[in-house]
């Protein structure tokens, strides 16, 4: 008896060796990014799901390094991911900014409340929303003093 249980625990360990795991690594391609991000590392048999975020999975080797957040780089060898530079993550951050204020831009076009304001038709609730149209404005602008940037940044609420 004991000899089987010794054989048996061999067997399930052989079988276990036999299944082979393999790195996904789901990389975030997303054109407002000034690169290819990993949003995802997963060690699994198969392929997972996709996450629902545009981009692609793509298999690694199980001992590659990645980690989410990481900037991934396609080259002659293959992916190699890194941990973002500051520079990178002022790269980010500058995107972010850019796509707020163009949203923002975009917002102001169809509610024209400054040419309102000038011609002294703005209502006081009109008033209040461009004050805050102008404050966000500028709190995107200045997400650069913030004390954690380009790492940590607190991105205003857009009051449109």
């Amino acid at each position: 008896m004991p000899g089987s249980q010794i054989s048996t625990a061999v067997s399930l360990n052989i079988s276990r060796k036999e299944e082979k795991m393999i790195r996904y690594v789901y990389i975030e391609m997303i054109n407002v990014m000034p690169f290819p991000k990993v949003l995802q590392v997963v060690d699994a048999e198969q392929m997972p799901d996709s996450p629902g975020v545009p981009g692609n999975w793509v298999e690694v080797s199980v001992d590659t390094p990645a980690q989410p957040g990481w900037k991934a780089q396609f080259t002659a060898t293959g992916w190699v991911f890194s941990e973002p530079t500051y520079e990178d993550h002022v790269g980010i951050a500058t995107n972010r900014m850019h796509q707020l204020l163009s949203s923002a831009s975009g917002w102001l076009s169809v509610n024209p409340l400054q040419y309102k304001l000038d011609l002294g038709l703005a209502t006081p609730d009109e008033e209040a929303t461009l004050q805050a149209y102008k404050q966000y404005y500028i709190n995107v602008c200045e997400v650069k003093n913030q004390s954690g940037y380009p790492y940590t940044i607190n991105w205003p609420a857009a009051p449109f």
